[in-house]
């Protein structure tokens, strides 16, 4: 793909595109990230502007996006990475263990997500905006919970909600990750896969950090090769 002239490139995303991973129970930030790897690799400049534990709602609510579209340059072909939905699948692990028989809903349910998704690619798209997608990297339910749920609320609670199957994690996110394919198709979006290539790999968990959620510097590596290769086929 060739890039057009005065393109500017925005990521609207989260810890992931971010460079956020985990090491020995620690969040630190790569700064040779995959974002930063398709720059160099391109030798363009991306305005990353993502946001560790961002949601679509937060990005609506807090002005995050109409600072984004105050700030363009209409005489510059703008484009827009949404990079969501990770966070918005995820749930008050700590509510949830005070009451595992009731009903929770997640930082953004779905029906809500979806809406709001629709409406924020209608709201760029508006202002001329070329928006692309990404769906969202493959979680180990396993890590994640160990690691990081059962030390915000007490294990037995929230397996009681999870239906003794800690699996229902991975398949509550991977219904976000659908309905995130289902809106790029809606809305004509090229949607960046970032999923199937780790997700293809046999020892895919050791692309992932210890917390189970954010790729390691070797699963940033993947999904920036896998981005290189779906820029290149692009015409």
């Amino acid at each position: 793909m060739k890039f057009p002239k005065r393109c500017k490139i925005t990521i609207l995303g989260d810890s992931i595109p971010k460079g956020i991973y985990s090491e020995n129970h620690q969040l630190k930030k790569m700064s040779d990230n995959a974002v930063s790897q398709v720059a160099k690799h391109f030798n363009i400049d991306i305005n990353n502007i993502s946001v560790y534990g961002q949601t679509l709602s937060r990005l609506n609510k807090k002005g995050f996006l109409d600072d984004y579209l105050k700030s363009i340059n209409k005489k510059d072909f703008n484009v827009a990475v949404l990079s969501l939905g990770g966070n918005d699948s995820d749930y008050d692990w700590a509510e949830v263990a005070t009451s595992p028989t009731e009903p929770h809903m997640p930082k953004t349910p779905p029906r809500e997500f979806e809406s709001l998704l629709n409406e924020t690619i209608t709201k760029l798209k508006k202002a001329k905006v070329k928006v692309f997608l990404t769906n969202i990297p493959p979680i180990d339910s396993k890590r994640y919970f160990d690691l990081v749920i059962c030390r915000q609320a007490d294990q037995q609670s929230v397996l009681k909600f999870l239906q003794g199957d800690i699996e229902n994690i991975y398949r509550h996110q991977e219904l976000y990750n659908s309905i995130i394919t289902k809106c790029a198709t809606k809305n004509q979006c090229h949607l960046f896969d970032i999923r199937t290539k780790l997700l293809s790999k046999v020892d895919y968990l050791d692309y992932m950090s210890d917390d189970g959620i954010h790729p390691n510097k070797t699963g940033q590596q993947k999904i920036a090769e896998s981005v290189i290769d779906q820029i290149e086929q692009l015409k």
